[in-house]
């Protein structure tokens, strides 16, 4: 099981993600807006559409370079996207399996 946070600014798609995580045997962490200390976590699930949110990772990957990203988004990648040095891009919509491979994929990358 991973700790994941999770930041993600619709509320609905948010608890949907609680839902997928905690159905894939991970802990959600809900990241809040002015998040100055990140929790600690294994992963953050980023969904960049809102410049607060990208804003919010880089601040957060700053105090820990190392934490992976996985960046989920209706858009394709994106170049102010990859200056955070995602592990893993996920395009909405998507399935459960493609989910957990993704987040698998970064977590065994970032060990």
């Amino acid at each position: 099981m991973a700790s994941i946070l999770l930041s993600e600014a619709d509320p609905d798609v948010r608890r949907l993600f609680v839902v997928l995580l905690e159905r894939l045997g991970h802990e959600a962490i809900v990241l809040e807006g002015g998040v100055s200390t990140p929790p600690s976590a294994d992963l953050m699930l980023l969904e960049p559409s809102e410049p607060s949110r990208l804003e919010q990772a880089r601040e957060i990957r700053e105090q820990r370079p190392s934490l992976p990203v996985v960046c989920v988004s209706v858009l394709p990648a994106e170049a102010r996207v990859l200056t955070l040095g995602p592990l893993g891009y996920l395009t909405k919509p998507f399935t459960l399996e493609q989910l957990s491979t993704v987040i698998d994929s970064a977590l065994a990358s970032s060990v």
